[in-house]
């Protein structure tokens, strides 16, 4: 659909004025210098809000992240994902042991199917919620905004299927009073440059579409503008597929003959 869309030069690919969006990124340090490096070498980078992945081990959670917030120091804000791995009481816990400032959600502490759980623990933070791997339509927006403390809904491309589907669902999480996060972490440079022009015109939060970051391959010959901490996309802005890399890291082809 995607493919589509771009061919038939959709309204949402095209850059009418320069825009800039700050991305986030991961923290992988886990003691106290790990993390004190990694986060001043991310300072200078040009980044101030940071991913922090938990549900492991409850305790050993719970001590990072008050450790990478007390580094922290009010420099910067993280996001807390879990990603599905908690049970409801650990979730509880955890989210009620973090004692310093700088937390901006808590994203998807329960299964996806697990709606009830994800709606205790939501009543029992005192960090919004935010709401991921459930959020593939419209209506799983609606009920989402159904739950008390859900504040965030996190969307990408790939559920939503096409550039206008991505930008209803977009519109429709703001009119039911929350914010949406846009963004795939493991995307393409394809894929983050179509979220990236949707989220210059809909997205009020920090992007978290930094897949392209960690490919050492670039698709384009003009790459997706990036450089302290931010994609900017300057008006007109168009990229040009590289044909010569596409060819060489290609692993699959499939002829269709009509």
């Amino acid at each position: 659909m995607t493919a589509l869309e771009a061919l038939e030069r959709t309204g949402w690919l095209k850059v009418v004025e320069r825009s800039e969006q700050e991305l986030i990124v991961p923290i992988s340090g886990t003691d106290q210098s790990e993390i004190e490096l990694e986060l001043e070498t991310l300072f200078q980078n040009g980044f101030s809000t940071f991913k922090v992945k938990v549900g492991k081990d409850v305790q050993s959670d719970i001590k990072r992240t008050n450790t990478i917030l007390k580094v922290l120091d009010g420099r910067g804000s993280i996001r807390l994902d879990a990603n599905r791995a908690y049970s409801v009481g650990d979730a509880i816990t955890f989210v009620n042991s973090i004692t310093r400032s700088g937390v901006d959600l808590f994203e998807q502490p329960c299964d996806a199917d697990a709606w009830d759980d994800n709606a205790n623990v939501a009543r029992n933070s005192p960090i919004p919620l935010m709401l991921d791997e459930p959020i593939c339509s419209l209506r799983d927006i609606e009920r989402a905004s159904d739950i008390a403390n859900v504040k965030y809904c996190k969307v990408k491309l790939k559920r939503f299927g096409s550039l206008d589907a991505l930008a209803e669902g977009i519109e429709l999480i703001h009119r039911n009073g929350m914010l949406a996060v846009l963004g795939d972490g493991l995307g393409s440079e394809i894929n983050n440059w179509m979220e990236a022009s949707v989220a210059a015109r809909l997205i009020k939060t920090k992007g978290e579409f930094n897949g392209f970051l960690k490919h050492i391959d670039k698709l384009f010959k003009n790459p997706l503008p990036f450089a302290n901490g931010r994609i900017t996309l300057e008006k007109g802005y168009v990229p040009i597929l590289d044909a010569d890399v596409i060819e060489r890291i290609t692993v699959e082809k499939k002829v269709i003959e009509y």
